[in-house]
């Protein structure tokens, strides 16, 4: 199991919004902004489901997603990748859910995105 390094973590809490990739059954990719991820623990990251449609429907049918980040001042970018898990019920969408009413109260989320993430690379270079 992968560990994710502080200095991507670092990324993470740096990078806002950003972009999550995902792609249908049919291989037919679909890329949003998101403004609600963050890590919760060295080897998960959490992604609210506030107004999915496409990319809902894509963790669904196909597990993988991807997202990118950039700390500014290093100017070090990584990508991540994944394997999802879509929570909408329960302890995780809950925690998920007061996250989100903390921040933005106006927003109700409809679930959850657990990424499980199996790969880091930084340009071509694999990380982890």
């Amino acid at each position: 199991m992968i560990k994710i390094p502080e200095e991507v973590k670092i990324a993470i809490d740096k990078t806002n919004p950003i972009c999550i990739a995902t792609v249908n059954s049919e291989n037919i990719p679909n890329i949003i902004y998101v403004t609600f991820l963050k890590y919760i623990n060295d080897t998960t990251v959490v992604i609210a489901d506030n107004k999915f449609v496409k990319t809902r429907n894509n963790v669904l049918s196909n597990s993988n997603l991807s997202f990118v980040v950039l700390d500014p001042e290093t100017k070090k970018s990584y990508q991540l990748k994944g394997k999802t898990e879509y929570i909408q019920e329960g302890e995780k969408y809950q925690d998920v859910f007061n996250w989100v009413q903390e921040e933005r109260p106006n927003l109700r989320p409809k679930g959850a995105l657990y990424v499980t993430i199996d790969e880091i690379f930084s340009g071509d270079k694999k990380i982890i």
